[in-house]
């Protein structure tokens, strides 16, 4: 929720949604509004229409109900996609959400409560396989920040508690799962076509990482004028062709994205960077809790354990706080962060620290908070003072108006707007809460560099 809110509309945005405010809203023009009353509106409005959805919810289950143990009842979703122009998975997703809000009230209430739209709801009732007193318990736990939650950051959650729940059945799901991959071409107009790979989530990471490094370059590169999204392209097709080999050696700026390989031999392996957090009592056996996978979020620990101790691993040790389980640091008085910094600050923040944003770390900027001031005879460049940020915040930052402060002791992040209103991101959590382990060192298990210590820029070596 906005940390302030335009105090003259009084009911019409702090009321629980419902006609009254409807009424109240309609009657407003947005003219008459300044920047941060438009945008408080704007969410009121939004509210309203997850108070709608959960009025239609209810419809919805009370006619699933009334079908129950009927013939009539498999074919609800079809009625429901042909009284509101769905197609048969939208309506099936209506289906799933009714069902579940029925099955769990605290979700319904959210909805009622203009908290939790439609999509966030089947996020909340349909991801995992938890039992539903657990997925209540963790509902629960979420309502506070069910608002400002993405979609996928709910997703996350509920993912880690299910792992956290039941790792046997996790890790046994997994493996069922595994057995499902596949490859898939959908030819599509245009003369274009989807190629799909249904992966475990850690080849999937190594893939992209392969594909991310050498099209990050190609991007990079003088007079490139193609998109990154188009060199992520072109650099997997020259890949899986042999047209190139792994070092990532490209030509910059044409279809033909790279130069050929050896005819005679295969791509060139090179290890591909992948990093993992895995709470230090995981890694040694004594319990099983979720190992982080950059860019993916919650994965069994066996899988976090298997990253870990690859050969080709290398390890960095990445000191937490012992109540928050965020990662800490501290470093220097140059411009440019160290490697070592720059992976601390990357790893301690996961993704860019706008509020929602899910861009990795690791492709974005590390900006300081403060202003590095050149004349200024005082350490700036250290965690305390970076956060990293992509490219798009880095430049509402920058040159839109837009502040950001950060709480060194909680690692809370609070985004200014021009137009007043303030936006909180909490920190990323190194490890996932456990009450017989509130705090662990983590083991980030990249693939090759950076081989760095984030506890201080001149800490001891990685282990």
């Amino acid at each position: 929720m906005a940390l302030s809110r335009p105090g003259d509309l009084g009911p019409v945005l702090e009321d629980a949604p419902g006609p009254e405010v409807a009424a109240g809203l309609a009657d407003l023009d947005p003219a008459d509004l300044d920047d941060l009353a438009l945008v408080e509106c704007l969410a009121a409005w939004e509210r309203l229409a997850a108070w709608a959805q959960a009025g239609s919810a209810r419809m919805l289950a009370e006619l699933l109900d009334r079908a129950r143990g009927s013939a009539r009842h498999e074919f609800v979703v079809d009625e429901v996609a042909a009284r509101l122009g769905l197609s048969r998975p939208a309506a099936a997703r209506h289906v799933t959400v009714a069902h579940g809000a029925r099955q769990l009230p605290e979700v319904a209430d959210a909805m009622a409560s203009g908290e939790v739209d439609r999509r966030k709801a089947e996020a909340l009732v349909a991801t995992g396989r938890l039992p539903d007193e657990v997925r209540r318990d963790v509902v629960a736990r979420l309502r506070p920040d069910l608002e400002q939650l993405t979609v996928r950051q709910i997703r996350d959650r509920l993912r880690r508690a299910e792992i956290a729940e039941d790792p046997d059945g996790a890790e046994d799901r997994r493996r069922r799962a595994r057995r499902e991959r596949s490859v898939t071409l959908e030819p599509v107009d245009d003369a274009m076509a989807y190629l799909t790979a249904y992966l475990p989530a850690d080849d999937a990471a190594r893939a992209f990482a392969a594909v991310e490094g050498p099209a990050l370059a190609q991007r990079r590169a003088p007079g490139e004028e193609r998109r990154l999204d188009e060199c992520r392209a072109d650099t997997l097709v020259a890949l899986l062709t042999g047209r190139m080999a792994a070092t990532g050696e490209v030509s910059a700026g044409r279809e033909a994205a790279a130069r050929p390989s050896d005819p005679g031999h295969g791509p060139v392996p090179v290890p591909v960077p992948v990093q993992v957090t895995v709470a230090a009592s995981t890694l040694l056996g004594t319990d099983d809790l979720p190992a982080i996978l950059a860019g993916y979020g919650p994965i069994p620990a066996e899988m976090g354990r298997c990253l870990a101790t690859d050969p080709e691993a290398t390890w960095q040790r990445l000191l937490t706080d012992p109540q928050t389980g965020v990662l800490t640091d501290r470093s220097s008085r140059a411009y440019r962060p160290s490697a070592r910094l720059r992976a601390a600050v990357t790893a301690r923040d996961a993704t860019c620290t706008f509020p929602g944003c899910q861009v990795p770390a690791r492709r974005g900027d590390l900006d300081h908070v403060d202003p590095f001031d050149p004349a200024a005879d005082r350490p700036q460049t250290h965690g305390d003072n970076l956060h990293a940020l992509c490219r798009t915040h880095h430049r509402a930052k920058t040159i839109g108006g837009w502040g950001v402060e950060r709480d060194p002791v909680s690692g809370v992040t609070v985004w200014s707007a021009p137009s007043g209103g303030r936006y909180v991101r909490t920190p990323h959590p190194a490890h996932p809460a456990h009450p017989a382990h509130p705090a662990h060192p983590t083991c980030p298990a990249p693939g090759r560099p950076p081989d760095a210590t984030p506890s201080r820029d001149t800490g001891p070596p990685p282990f």
